[in-house]
Parts: C-alpha cells; sequence; structure tokens
C-alpha cells in the first residue's frame, strides 16, 4: 500500500495555507496525520489560537478513525439522538480526540486506498475543508 511522504505531506500543507490567505481567512493550524494516526507534520500560521493545532489533528483523527471526511461525521451527529450518542461515546472512548466538524479530510492513493488525513482548524468549518480540499487538488492527490 502507498504511504504518503513527507514532502507530499509539507507540499499539501502549503498548498492548504495557500488557499487560505487567498479566501483571507484567519490564521488557521493543518496538521497531516498517517494512516496510524500518527502526526505526518504540522503547520500553524502566525496568530492562531493555540487550540487549533489540536482541534486539527481531531479532525483528521476522527476521519482516519470512521474511514469517512469529518463533514460525514458532523452530518451524523445532527442525524439523531442514537447518531449523537455514538460519535459522543467515540469522543469518550478516544480521550477527546475527534471533533464532529468539517475540515478532517482523507487522503487516497490512485488506487483509492486511505494513505493519510488532513484536518484544518481556525475559520469556519466549512472553509476549513474547502481549503483542505484544494490543498489535497493542487498537490496531485485524491480526497
Amino acid at each position: 500500500m502507498a504511504e504518503l511522504t513527507l514532502q507530499q505531506a509539507n507540499t499539501l500543507i502549503e498548498a492548504v495555507l495557500k488557499r487560505a490567505r487567498a479566501k483571507k481567512m484567519p490564521p488557521i493550524a493543518v496538521a497531516v496525520l498517517d494512516t496510524g494516526a500518527h502526526l505526518k507534520a504540522l503547520q500553524r500560521e502566525d496568530g492562531v489560537s493555540f487550540l487549533r493545532v489540536q482541534i486539527a489533528q481531531a479532525k483528521a483523527w476522527g476521519a482516519l478513525g470512521l474511514g469517512i471526511n469529518s463533514a460525514q461525521i458532523a452530518e451524523r451527529y445532527t442525524q439523531d439522538e442514537l447518531q449523537r450518542g455514538f460519535i459522543t461515546a467515540l469522543n469518550s472512548m478516544s480521550g477527546g480526540q475527534l471533533i464532529p466538524l468539517p475540515g478532517g479530510v482523507l487522503v487516497r492513493s490512485a488506487e483509492g486506498d486511505i494513505i493519510a488525513a488532513v484536518g484544518a482548524a481556525g475559520g469556519v468549518s466549512s472553509d476549513d475543508e474547502e481549503c483542505v480540499m484544494a490543498g489535497i487538488h493542487a498537490s496531485g492527490l485524491r480526497s
């Protein structure tokens, strides 16, 4: 199975930040996790609040943990009480590492295998996700 390289992770982060600057977003943090949910690369812009790093990682972590983008986790959370309870239980089981908000996106190989996840935090969650998606595609990768 393919693995995301450090160079690819750094290129991806650069593309996410470029998109965020083009959108004139507040400062953001961007985290890339490998398939084992280990931090591969991280950048936090000057002026970003300290919790944004953890939020970015949690968005990516949740995407890896459930095998879906965090926007889908957010949708499930709002579906009904059962889904809310499930996601709350997962968050508790993981020590608070899952945040059901858009901005965590799976990165896939050309064959469709998950090779990483990227999370961004600092702006409105839908803008965070847009920047991540744009960064993935600008880097020549797949979401």
